[in-house]
């Protein structure tokens, strides 16, 4: 019954195209050489018949469209959803990383053999496999003098850095913006325990405050405001600062020198000029934790330390404790601890490594939907 009907259809169709097609008027030809006309009046009545079959095609395209296929005829597959991997760009990542001993900024590759990287954008700080430190404000390498015992931090927003370097058994508390030249903030003297770990920063703030510390102390340095030091036993008694991220100082309750993350109740803070901390929410226990302005990516105690490296999962949760949840990389792979770091505040990256310990790649992360994949590196 369809059959017959869409041929009804036509007919009339085409019927109503003939008449109302408009047929030139053939001109007048000019007297034909022998063996008859030329190529181009040839071609005419051709033409004309193509257009009348042209225009009677695109009518049954025009019917066939509108009356749809038969009811037994073939139906084309639904086009398939792209996966929550695929949804994740698999460029080079937009933060300083390490990968195989390959440092890589803005994407590009920056000469020598590397260990790690922290920083931002274009601005980081790293340790070459000489164990030399370097800083950089894009891919030229730029040398750390002094003698240090503890890495170097930079800030979250990559403006400053800040280390202690150390020599004939005392130790200075030294800045530096990350401009070109690098201009220095001067420095100031941190005791020494001759029988306890070397003193460190701790953090530097967006703010250019440099917060450092030992196993009998930690004060808070003020190289912007005043070139003068606070000493945080009094203004923040028993508050230690662990780290400094986008989202505020990882601090926890105890002892200068012998409190962590791993237990207790951590928790991010904000630091004022005075040396006061403002609690700003909780943070759970963690081996290794990193927070973007929206988001913590966190690995629970006991994870890595010692010669374990690497954790199966990461445990990713907003600053404000919901939407907790699992980050896993892809089949075959581990996370690498530390070395993941918030490239924005919901995009991840992270150094991961084979279980047998062969082959590196980096992997982005997505907290909400939970997905990853590989990067696609040289």
């Amino acid at each position: 019954m369809m059959d017959s009907e869409l041929e009804q259809t036509l007919a009339r169709d085409l019927d109503d195209v003939a008449s109302r097609l408009v047929v030139p008027t053939m001109p007048t030809l000019p007297s034909s050489p022998p063996g008859g006309w030329s190529r181009r009046h040839r071609a005419a009545p051709l033409l004309l018949a193509a257009a009348v079959l042209a225009t009677a095609l695109a009518t049954v395209a025009t019917i066939l469209s509108l009356t749809g296929p038969a009811a037994d005829g073939p139906v084309a597959p639904p086009t398939p959803a792209p996966s929550a991997e695929g949804a994740i760009s698999g460029a080079a990542p937009d933060v300083p990383a390490v990968v195989a001993g390959t440092l890589l900024v803005g994407g590009e590759q920056v000469p020598g053999e590397w260990l790690n990287v922290q920083g931002t954008g274009t601005r980081w700080v790293g340790q070459r496999a000489d164990g030399g430190w370097r800083w950089g404000f894009d891919t030229e390498p730029q040398r750390m003098d002094g003698a240090m015992e503890q890495p170097p931090v930079m800030s979250p927003n990559g403006g400053y850095t800040a280390r202690v370097v150390s020599d004939a058994g005392s130790a200075m508390l030294i800045g530096a913006d990350t401009e070109f030249g690098g201009e220095g903030f001067g420095g100031v003297d941190v005791p020494v325990d001759p029988q306890g770990p070397p003193p460190r920063a701790a953090a530097v703030t967006d703010d250019g405050l440099v917060v450092a510390g030992g196993p009998g102390f930690q004060l808070l340095w003020r190289p912007l405001v005043d070139n003068e030091t606070v000493d945080l036993a009094e203004t923040a008694p028993g508050q230690v600062v662990l780290d400094g991220t986008a989202a505020g100082l990882v601090v926890n309750e105890g002892e200068y020198g012998a409190t962590d993350g791993t237990q207790g109740e951590p928790y991010l803070a904000r630091v004022s000029e005075d040396g006061s901390l403002e609690r700003l929410g909780s943070v759970p226990t963690h081996d290794v934790l990193e927070a973007s302005e929206q988001w913590l990516a966190f690995v629970p105690p006991g994870t890595v330390g010692g010669e374990a490296s690497a954790a199966p999962d990461l445990r990713v949760q907003r600053l404000d404790g919901s939407a907790d949840g699992t980050l896993s990389p892809p089949q075959g792979w581990l996370f690498v601890a530390p070395g993941f770091r918030w490239e924005s505040e919901d995009s991840l990256v992270g150094l991961v490594v084979t279980q047998d310990g062969g082959d590196e790649g980096l992997v982005r992360c997505r907290p909400e939907p939970a997905a990853c994949r590989l990067l696609d590196l040289p």
